[in-house]
């Protein structure tokens, strides 16, 4: 149990980002972005070639996350310019980019070799405390990165941000340069993408060209999976968001780390996201309906108070 518990975690953390990144576009701009599954694996292509060639790791970080929003902006010019959809520009900059993460990485697969990474340090010591203190570092950038998140949906910017999702049309009239939030969110979606992707190599010690494949569809799971967690909470709406986003992403996880437990293979992990993303969908779609079927069904409370006191006496 304490190393499903682990390996979930060390699994799941480095995803948050990407799963945030995913939320913000099917939530806020109520569309789908299939860029992040090349800004993924563009962010760890890059940051393992940075580490392999003796960059520090924060610059190896920024200049992943630099480079996967770049990703974004690029597929917001091919819709803004082509009038190319954003879905149908996603999966064109996602093909594209397989080409260009391969001409990164010079092969299907590198490691990382002895280049420094986050967990460096951490080589030496038991497999139990390295796998507790991986965790620690791994939630400290999850953390930072929903609290930053969080602000930033608070600010006028993240306001004007959620307005566009909202209304475009009535956010274009108080103003708000619609052009501009879409550029802003898609950026930092593949921005999201690309620290996933540095963390995601250097928790691993290697990179490979797959890696984001599939990550847009396991992103919606995971966003849906939250949202059914956090249905019921009384939290603001951002702090609501934050929950779902990280509840969504380790439940999702922990679904896949449980199925590689019982016995099945890592082909099947394809076949496993599937099946959650539908069972999220059906339970979206189903489940408030039979919470208001069985409210509607349930005996009507006898009124209380001096009225129904009267008539129980008479």
């Amino acid at each position: 149990m304490r190393y499903l518990l682990t390996d979930t975690l060390i699994a799941g953390l480095p995803l948050v980002p990407v799963v945030m990144g995913i939320y913000l576009v099917i939530r806020i701009r109520q569309d789908f972005d299939l860029t992040v599954d090349g800004s993924l694996t563009l962010g760890g292509a890059l940051a393992a070639v940075l580490l392999n060639h003796g960059a520090g790791v924060p610059l190896a970080m920024l200049v992943a996350v630099a480079g996967a929003a770049a990703a974004g902006l690029v597929t917001t010019g091919l819709h803004l310019m082509f009038r190319i959809p954003v879905i149908l520009a996603g999966l064109v900059m996602s093909i594209g980019m397989t080409t260009l993460n391969l001409r990164l990485l010079g092969r299907p697969s590198i490691s990382l070799g002895d280049g420094g990474t986050l967990f460096s340090g951490l080589a030496g010591l038991a497999p139990d405390v390295r796998d507790w203190l991986t965790v620690a570092i791994l939630a400290a950038f999850a953390g930072v990165f929903l609290a930053a998140v969080g602000y930033l949906l608070l600010t006028e910017i993240g306001l004007a941000l959620r307005a566009t999702g909202v209304n475009a049309r009535m956010a274009r009239a108080q103003g708000v340069d619609d052009r501009r939030s879409l550029a802003l969110c898609l950026a930092l979606a593949n921005a999201s993408a690309g620290l996933s992707g540095a963390l995601i190599v250097q928790s691993q010690g290697f990179a490979d060209s797959g890696t984001g494949t599939g990550t847009l569809l396991a992103g919606v799971g995971a966003v849906m999976l939250g949202e059914l967690i956090t249905r019921p909470g009384g939290a603001s709406r951002v702090g609501r968001v934050i929950v779902a986003v990280l509840a969504g992403t380790l439940v999702y996880r922990l679904v896949l780390v449980g199925a590689l437990r019982a016995g099945l293979q890592a082909t099947d992990l394809a076949g496993i996201t599937a099946l959650t993303l539908v069972a999220a969908v059906a339970l979206n779609r189903y489940l408030p309906e039979l919470g208001r079927s069985l409210r509607r069904g349930s005996p009507a409370r006898r009124p209380r108070g001096a009225a129904a006191t009267v008539k129980e006496v008479g």
